[in-house]
């Protein structure tokens, strides 16, 4: 199940069309919850920001598709009840 998940944000990853969220700068600080869960194509590669953001904060280089799960699972729920926080606040908030 673990590598079936993992291929499967391997494949998201590289299937996400970058340009669009590349064509300009952006402050990620300054993004609100609720932009973040409109993000559609480009909220795989900002889970992917975040978890980077997270693991140089916490000096932890693993990666699983656990973590991953929990932190799209902790976004979704944390943004839903909090449009209008950034995602930064979100990444405080995040549980150990």
């Amino acid at each position: 199940m673990q590598k079936v998940l993992m291929t499967l944000l391997a494949a998201v990853f590289l299937c996400t069309p970058v340009a669009s969220f590349a064509a300009e700068e952006t402050d990620m600080a300054k993004i609100p919850c609720n932009e973040f869960l409109k993000s559609g194509d480009n909220m795989g590669i900002m889970l992917a920001w975040i978890d980077g953001y997270m693991s140089a904060k916490s000096d932890n280089t693993m990666m699983s598709a656990a973590w991953m799960e929990k932190l799209g699972k902790h976004m979704g729920a944390y943004c839903n009840k909090n449009p209008n926080a950034t995602i930064m606040k979100a990444i405080e908030d995040m549980p150990e």
